[in-house]
């Protein structure tokens, strides 16, 4: 007595997208790592500022050196964003051939021809775009970045430093909330999408037997139903970044109000408690234009979330089944399971 093998796993969305990443690992650290370089442009920026600030009484000649730095600093930012927006296009370019590639191999070889296969090919890997673009460079930034800005406004003002890190701990717990909510909606636009393609393509198919049966006033109202259901669907996912977005502004200007707060009152020395430091005016207006870049990752990595969202609701289309071994000729490898 034989035993049937076992049914083979199925990947979670986030472990498939990781298994699909890896041929391009190099290419995606690299676009991190863009990102992260950003932060000595930035770093550069806030110190020609604060000197700049603090020696414009001095004249001209002092500040010239300080204003080159800003004005270099805003350059090199410019050049490092465009380097990495052009690598995270290019990985995400690379990704979506190989998976259209490799879609469209399993349906030439018999791996299925359903109107869910066909959107998968098109929309199901479109909707990977964002997610290699974007997201999964930002997530590299935003691990990283924020930490490396604290240290460097560590060595101006430790105290500043302090509130910087501990504001960060509401700001990820925003962005976590933000993302558990989005996911649901975004799985169930993804789906409408699919209903909506399969929808068109079977009646499609079938025009010739709804124009002879007098069918297309209710082929019409299937296709605007399910169209009005994929408004509502997007409207929804829609209305929950929005809400994220605001609720994540909040939190960094919040952030950036009390680093001011203890700046302005520290320097004054008006401070309703003993204070470890007594801060210049370089040193505070420095930590001051350095608070804003500390949130600057975590809110492109927010706004960015929905591409994540899309891409991971995406991936039950884009894992293909495996075809037949009878329908392929003898010796032909199954497309469906050569590893990303």
């Amino acid at each position: 007595m034989s035993l049937a093998p076992p049914a083979p796993s199925v990947p979670t969305p986030a472990g498939w997208l990781k298994t699909v990443a890896r041929p391009w690992r190099r290419l995606t650290l690299l676009t991190g790592g863009l990102i992260i370089a950003d932060t000595a442009p930035a770093a550069g920026f806030a110190l020609g500022v604060a000197m700049t600030v603090a020696r414009i009484e001095q004249g001209v000649a002092a500040i010239a050196p300080w204003l080159a730095l800003a004005a270099a600093s805003l350059l090199a930012r410019g050049l490092i964003g465009q380097g990495a927006t052009s690598l995270g296009a290019r990985l995400a370019r690379a990704v979506k051939a190989d998976r259209r590639r490799r879609l469209l191999m399993d349906l030439f070889h018999g791996g299925g021809r359903s109107p869910a296969h066909l959107t998968a090919v098109v929309e199901g890997v479109d909707a990977l775009d964002g997610y290699f673009a974007r997201f999964l460079p930002l997530r590299i930034g935003a691990a990283v970045s924020p930490l490396l800005i604290i240290a460097l406004a560590a060595v101006a003002s430790p105290v500043s430093a302090g509130i910087l890190l501990f504001t960060l701990l509401p700001f990820i717990l925003g962005m976590a909330l933000a993302g558990t909510a989005a996911a649901g909606e975004s799985r169930r636009q993804f789906q409408a999408l699919e209903r909506l393609s399969g929808l068109f393509v079977d009646r499609v198919r079938a025009l010739p037997a709804i124009l002879a049966f007098d069918a297309a006033s209710k082929t019409t109202t299937e296709v605007a139903t399910a169209s009005a259901e994929l408004g509502r669907r997007t409207a929804r996912v829609m209305r929950i970044a929005f809400l994220s977005s605001g609720v994540l502004e909040f939190f960094s200007a919040l952030s950036v109000a009390l680093i001011a707060v203890y700046c302005g009152f520290n320097l004054l020395k008006l401070l309703p408690f003993p204070a470890p430091e007594q801060l210049d005016l370089p040193r505070a207006f420095f930590v001051l234009a350095l608070a804003p870049e500390v949130y600057q990752p975590l809110r492109r990595l927010a706004a960015a979330y929905h591409d994540r969202q899309a891409a991971e609701a995406a991936v039950p289309a884009l894992i293909t089944p495996e075809p037949v071994a009878r329908d392929r000729p003898p010796g032909e490898p199954n497309p469906s399971t050569v590893t990303a």
